[in-house]
Parts: structure tokens; sequence; C-alpha cells
């Protein structure tokens, strides 16, 4: 009888170095695979962070040019409204009517009608940035700035799939073109002095995104 008994002990230790063997198995293949989720989720949130920073790089590229554009080409309208010799404000006419040479007109007073000013620009290893310009709903139309505001939008794509899109509004002025602004992300524009208190009016359809 004892001989039997050792013979059950025997089994029963296998069955029970079976189970633990599927149990760390299972452990294992669940740490696998949170792992690697946790791995995609860091890869998606880089693609998208470095995503956004391209977008800033575009918006920063066409203030840059624009802020001495504008300058330029209202340099009249700005010597004249200083001395008091005329009131018309300077304008951003010159983005809009397809006067530079590398610019079409806008269509409409509408992202997807806008003037495209910057088409891929390149920071390299494939992150790029395009710059779309437009008219605000000030009355003038596509082509016609009323107000001294204009609407840029900047969408990056970055590798791996990241994409982002920035959108602010643009202010001329009447001092010399000094003050060309618009967007404060990096500046601490906001009321909160943080972040979250500087944009406004967040973007709501990217349907026209780079594809």
């Amino acid at each position: 009888m004892a001989a039997i008994h050792r013979h059950r002990e025997r089994g029963a230790a296998l069955i029970t170095a079976l189970i633990i063997l599927t149990l760390l198995t299972l452990i294992g293949i669940a740490a696998t695979n949170t792992s690697t989720l946790e791995t995609m989720i860091s890869s998606s949130e880089r693609s998208r962070t470095e995503a956004l920073y391209a977008a800033e790089a575009g918006i920063e590229h066409a203030r840059r040019n624009l802020k001495s554009l504008f300058v330029d080409n209202n340099a009249l309208k700005i010597t004249l409204k200083l001395t008091g010799a005329s009131t018309a404000d300077p304008d951003w006419d010159f983005v809009l009517n397809g006067s530079q040479s590398h610019v079409d007109a806008a269509t409409d007073s509408t992202y997807e009608g806008g003037a495209l000013w910057i088409a891929d620009g390149d920071l390299g290893s494939a992150y790029l940035y395009n710059v779309t310009a437009w008219n605000n709903d000030d009355g003038g139309g596509a082509i016609d700035d009323t107000d001294g505001v204009i609407m840029v939008r900047a969408d990056a794509q970055v590798p791996n799939g990241g994409i982002a899109s920035i959108e602010i509004s643009l202010y001329g002025n009447n001092n010399e073109g000094s003050a060309v602004t618009g967007y404060g992300a990096q500046e601490g524009a906001g009321a909160g002095k943080n972040y979250n208190s500087n944009d406004t009016g967040a973007i709501t359809n990217f349907s026209t995104q780079i594809n």
C-alpha cells in the first residue's frame, strides 16, 4: 500500500508542476503584451509630440516671413498713417491676392480656399509641414483684408504617421509692423500664464490635413 501511495504523490506533483508552469507562461505572455502595448503608446505619443513641434515650426516660419513682408508691402500706408496724412490701415492683401510669385490667390475665406504659403517645409528626416493662410470673415471676401486680421494654419506630418495642426489668427498693426502677433504657445501669453490658457478657438475639423 505504501508504494501505491508514493506513486499517487508523484502524479500529484507532476500535475502541480504543470499548473505552475502554465500559470508562469500566461504571466509571461501577459507581461510581454503589456510591454508591447506600452511601447506602442509611447511611440504614438512621441510621434504626436514631434508633429506638434513641427507644426509650431511651420507657424514660426510663416510669422517670420510674413512679418517682414507685411512691412514691405505696407510701407507707404504705414508712413502715411504715422504722419497723419492718411487713415488707411495696413492690410494682408498681399498674402491673399496671389501677388507673390510662389503663392496662388485664395479662392474663399476658409481654410480649404486659402492660399498655400509654404508647401512641404522640410525639417529633415521626413519631418514636413504645410502652411495655409486665408482671410477671416471680415466682409472683404477671399482676397481683400479689411480688418488687419488673417488666419494661418500649419499642418505637420512626421515619421511613423504622427500628424498635428495649429491654427492661429495673425494680427497686423500700425507701428511699422513690429507686432505681428497671434500665437503664444511658447510665450506664456494666456491669462493663466500656462500652456492651456494661451490657445483659443481650437481646431475641430481635421479632414483636410496632410494625407
